[in-house]
C-alpha cells in the first residue's frame, strides 16, 4: 500500500531513527490507510493522504525527534488532510464518472466489508464530522480524548457527535437489530 516507506538517503538521519520510523510506518500505516478510505471512499486519495501524513511526520521527526511520533498526531494529520482533499474536491470537481467509486465498496479490500455490508453502509451514510467521530471512536477505538486530539475538537464535540450519529444510525439499522433478536 504505502510502497518503499524507506527514508534512507534523507539528511539528518541515523539508523536508529529510520528503524524506529519504519516500525511506527508498519503499525499505524494500513490503519491510518482505512481511516482515510472510508472518509475519502475513493483509494488513490487514501493513498495520497497516508503517504503525505507520514512524509509531514517523518519532517516533524527530523525537527522533534521520532519519540515524540504518536497515533493520535498521525490519526490528527490524517484527518486535517483528508478535510484538505475533500475542500479541493468540493472546489474543483473531478470528472462525474469518478463519483461512481463512492457507491462501490472496494472488491479488493475485504477487511473493510468483514463487518456488516450494512452497518458500515449506514456509517457512510453520515455526515463527515459524524463519521470521522464513529470511525476513529468504534473502529479505531480511540477514546474520547484520542478523537477529540485527532479531529481538532473538545471531548464534548465528540460526546455531542456521537450521539448525534448514533440516532442517525438507530433508524438505518433498526432492521437489521429486529432481524438478529429473532
Amino acid at each position: 500500500m504505502l510502497g518503499d516507506h524507506s527514508v534512507k538517503g534523507v539528511p539528518n538521519t541515523d539508523a536508529h531513527d529510520q528503524e524506529l520510523f519504519d516500525r511506527f510506518i508498519n503499525e499505524y500505516g494500513d490503519k491510518a490507510f482505512r481511516y482515510a478510505y472510508v472518509t475519502l471512499h475513493s483509494r488513490p486519495d487514501a493513498e495520497d493522504v497516508v503517504q503525505e501524513a507520514f512524509l509531514r511526520l517523518w519532517r516533524h521527526a527530523t525537527r522533534r525527534g521520532v519519540e515524540t511520533l504518536s497515533g493520535p498526531l498521525l490519526f490528527h494529520t490524517v484527518t486535517n488532510l483528508c478535510r484538505d482533499r475533500m475542500r479541493h474536491l468540493r472546489r474543483h470537481p473531478e470528472d462525474p464518472t469518478d463519483l461512481l467509486e463512492v457507491t462501490q465498496p472496494a472488491p479488493e479490500n475485504p477487511s473493510l466489508l468483514s463487518d456488516s455490508a450494512l452497518v458500515l453502509d449506514a456509517v457512510m451514510r453520515l455526515n463527515p464530522p459524524e463519521r470521522q467521530c464513529i470511525l476513529l471512536f468504534y473502529y479505531l477505538d480511540r477514546s474520547l480524548k484520542e478523537t477529540a486530539n485527532a479531529l481538532g475538537v473538545s471531548e464534548q464535540v465528540v460526546k455531542t457527535r456521537l450521539y448525534r450519529a448514533r440516532q442517525h444510525l438507530k433508524p438505518l439499522l433498526e432492521p437489521v437489530w429486529k432481524e438478529s433478536s429473532l
